[in-house]
């Protein structure tokens, strides 16, 4: 049972330094709460000019300071009549004072996390805000399978969060069952749990850095550090690994859907009359001509680079003509970082040959203005990939074929067959180099190889026979 004391507020005042130089006499006044064995500081506005003089026993001593301690009486009788039901901690009581509301101050973690969910509806797209709240979800699910409290999030809280916490739901992430269409996952269930830490911890951040300065005690972010940072080693061979042989593609070209009779696949916009509507064309023919278009969009994604919120655009595929060939220009709709993809033959016949997107656009003036048909037309082309082509493909890595591993293959591609240097490939994917460095890997070791050999063959015309520096070429 507890004590009466302990469910008491007390405030008591003291002054603090205003200056750190000696001749300053001048103090402020702060006043301490007690509450529940926590305490809180706070500033009451009110200075003392002379201490020494004008200070006894936590309250200004004299008659010319009657104004003073009736302010001070005020604070005090005002703090301590307080229903103290109602609060947690100090902090809580403390921040009620300075006119936050009680409510407005969630003493939980799942109050918190729900109420930064809201407020992060607002500020990001529709896809990153279900990413979110999936994450809540499940973090949700571990609390009422392990039947966990609902952890507080200052220091004072008999059950509050910390990090020893958050590694158990990490771990528990980590064993829960992934299961893919084709095969199960062990590197997307690490993914996956990865991302559920950094959403959840993105959205208590948030909270932190609101609160941290007018509320002490707050516990700091306890799902920051969780995850272990990859070096760049283990990031280049994840990205490694991301890429797809380029025999699948290869086996890409060489299939071919039947189309119904006099169908022309380029003359077909699905978005429009007849093939909306299906008059005069059964499902199934629409479904071969659908597939089709996405089997030839597999390719242009192979030979681009080209993301896929950038399939949005009306104009994606439009193709310039400047004074060195043809080229796709544009910004991306993530970076906003121009790029340019020089466009070869191969890739301007499948440009044609495929026609209008099977799908309206859903970007305009380079803004994601449709989330949910960005959402919907990804998991419609993820579905094809994996439903029907990766069979008739013979498709048989552990992994998934998705468009970003397309996104990979290109980079990796053009970096390690090609030998073009991180600047071109960074310009033709829109990013930095910094970034297709890190997230795309580096060279493999036989283009740093044939590189070395290159240069030095380059030094060595320009010497005369007899240099020994021959013998240093890596061949």
């Amino acid at each position: 049972m507890k004590s009466k004391l302990e469910s008491k507020i007390s405030v008591t005042f003291y002054l603090k330094k205003v200056s750190l130089k000696t001749e300053v006499k001048k103090k402020a006044v702060y006043a301490t709460i007690a509450f529940k064995g926590t305490a809180a500081k706070m500033s009451t506005g009110i200075k003392c000019e002379n201490p020494e003089k004008d200070w006894k026993s936590g309250m200004f001593e004299g008659k010319n300071f009657t104004d003073e301690n009736l302010k001070l009486l005020s604070i005090r009788r005002e703090i301590e009549s307080y229903d103290t039901s109602i609060f947690k901690s100090a902090d809580h009581i403390k921040a009620v004072y300075n006119g936050v509301e009680n409510n407005d101050i969630p003493m939980t973690i799942l109050g918190v996390l729900n109420e930064k969910l809201i407020e992060k509806k607002d500020d990001v797209t529709y896809s990153t805000y279900m990413t979110y709240r999936s994450a809540l979800i499940k973090f949700k699910k571990w609390m009422k399978e392990k039947k966990n409290p609902d952890f507080g999030v200052h220091q004072s809280h008999p059950q509050k969060i910390t990090r020893r916490i958050v590694k158990t739901y990490y771990k528990w992430l980590l064993e829960q069952k992934i299961y893919s269409k084709i095969k199960k996952n062990p590197t997307y269930k690490e993914s996956s749990a990865n991302q559920c830490i950094l959403r959840v911890g993105s959205l208590y951040g948030m909270f932190y850095l609101e609160n941290k300065d007018d509320v002490d005690g707050i516990i700091m972010n306890p799902f920051s550090n969780i995850i272990k940072t990859k070096n760049k080693h283990e990031r280049q061979e994840q990205a490694l690994e991301r890429e797809l042989d380029w025999k699948w593609i290869e086996k890409i070209e060489k299939l071919r859907y039947q189309l119904p009779n006099g169908v022309v696949i380029n003359e077909v916009d699905l978005c429009q009359g007849d093939w909306i509507i299906g008059r005069g064309y059964s499902n199934e023919n629409k479904k071969i001509v659908r597939d089709e278009k996405l089997r030839l969009l597999s390719l242009i994604l192979a030979h681009t680079g080209l993301s896929w919120v950038d399939l949005g655009k009306e104009d994606v595929f439009q193709i310039q003509r400047s004074i060195t060939g043809p080229v796709l220009i544009g910004r991306r709709v993530k970076t906003k970082e121009k790029y340019t993809i020089p466009v070869t033959p191969k890739l301007e016949e499948l440009i044609i040959e495929m026609g209008s997107l099977p799908w309206k656009p859903f970007v305009e003036n380079n803004v994601l203005t449709d989330h949910a048909a960005r959402q919907g037309t990804y998991m419609n082309f993820y579905n094809y990939l994996n439903e029907r082509l990766a069979p008739q493909i013979g498709f048989d890595e552990d992994d998934t074929i998705s468009p970003h591993r397309f996104r990979h293959s290109f980079a990796m591609r053009m970096l390690n067959h090609f030998k073009f240097s991180l600047h071109v490939v960074a310009r033709m994917l829109g990013d930095l180099e910094s970034t297709v460095r890190q997230n795309y890997a580096d060279y493999d070791d036989d283009t740093i190889t044939a590189a070395f050999n290159e240069e030095m063959k380059r030094y060595l015309k320009n010497k005369k026979d007899d240099d020994k520096s021959k013998e240093e070429i890596a061949v």
